[in-house]
C-alpha cells in the first residue's frame, strides 16, 4: 500500500484515537488493498457475497437500493473517507443489500473481515480499539437510518425537504448548511421529481423560509 493512500486512509473514523505508531502495525496487520474504479463503474452489486470492508480514498460513490421494477432509490452518498460494508461484518450472509456506484472516478481501499476479526500479536491492544471503532460506525449508521425514516415519513414535499434540512443542521445548531450531493441526487434522496424540487425551493425562498447559494442553504425557520 503506498504512502500517500495510507495517509489518506489515517483520517478515517476507523482509525480514531489510535497513534501514528499503533496506525503503521495495525495497517500490516490488516494488509489492505487499493482498487480504482471509473464514473459510472459497479463496486458492488446487490446480492454479491462481500467478504471485505471498504473505505472510499477519493472520488465519491452512491449506495442504490435496487427494485424488482429495475428502478433504485438512492440511500446514501459515500464522499471521501466513507465506510462501507462494515454492517455485513456481523452478519451470517454477507450479502449486500445494495449496489454501489462510482459516482466520479472513485479510489477505494478494502480490508478483509477474516484480519478486521483476527488479532494478532503485534497489534493485539490497537486492533481493540479498531473493533470499537467500527461498531460506532455501525451505530451512527443505525441513527442516520432513522433519519432518513424521518424524512420520507413526511407526506408533503415541503416537509421532506425541511426535515432534511433540520437533520443536515444538527438539528438546528447550524443556519447554513451544505447539500452533500446535486439538486438531481437530493431530488432521488427525498423520492421527488427534480423539477417539482427545484419548484419547491423556489417557493420556499419566496416564503421567507430559506436563501439558496447552491449547495449553500441559509435557514431562517
Amino acid at each position: 500500500m503506498e504512502l500517500h493512500h495510507r495517509a489518506i486512509m489515517r483520517s478515517a473514523k476507523l482509525f480514531q484515537d489510535i497513534s501514528d505508531e499503533e496506525y503503521e502495525a495495525l495497517i500490516n496487520c490488516l494488509s489492505p488493498r487499493i482498487k480504482h474504479y471509473a464514473k459510472n463503474e459497479i463496486l458492488l452489486l446487490t446480492e454479491d457475497s462481500v467478504q471485505h470492508l471498504g473505505i472510499v480514498l477519493a472520488g465519491t460513490a452512491s449506495a442504490y437500493l435496487d427494485h424488482v421494477s429495475g428502478s433504485q432509490t438512492l440511500i446514501s452518498n459515500l464522499p471521501p473517507l466513507s465506510i462501507f460494508g462494515e454492517v455485513l461484518v456481523s452478519t451470517r450472509m454477507h450479502r449486500s443489500p445494495v449496489t454501489i456506484h462510482a459516482a466520479s472516478d472513485v479510489t477505494s481501499v478494502f480490508i478483509e473481515y477474516k484480519r478486521i476479526y483476527s488479532m494478532c500479536e503485534v497489534a493485539c491492544s490497537v486492533h481493540r480499539m479498531f473493533l470499537q471503532n467500527v461498531l460506532k460506525i455501525i451505530g451512527d449508521k443505525y441513527f442516520h437510518l432513522f433519519d432518513r425514516i424521518a424524512v420520507l415519513r413526511e407526506k408533503t414535499l415541503r416537509a421532506k425537504i425541511m426535515t432534511y434540512l433540520y437533520t443536515l443542521s444538527g438539528n438546528g445548531d447550524a443556519k447554513t448548511v451544505t447539500i452533500p450531493f446535486s439538486k438531481t441526487v437530493l431530488a432521488d434522496y427525498l423520492l421527488a421529481n427534480r423539477s417539482a424540487l427545484s419548484k419547491e425551493l423556489k417557493k420556499m425562498e419566496d416564503d421567507g423560509l430559506i436563501v439558496v447559494k447552491k449547495r449553500k442553504i441559509e435557514l431562517a425557520f
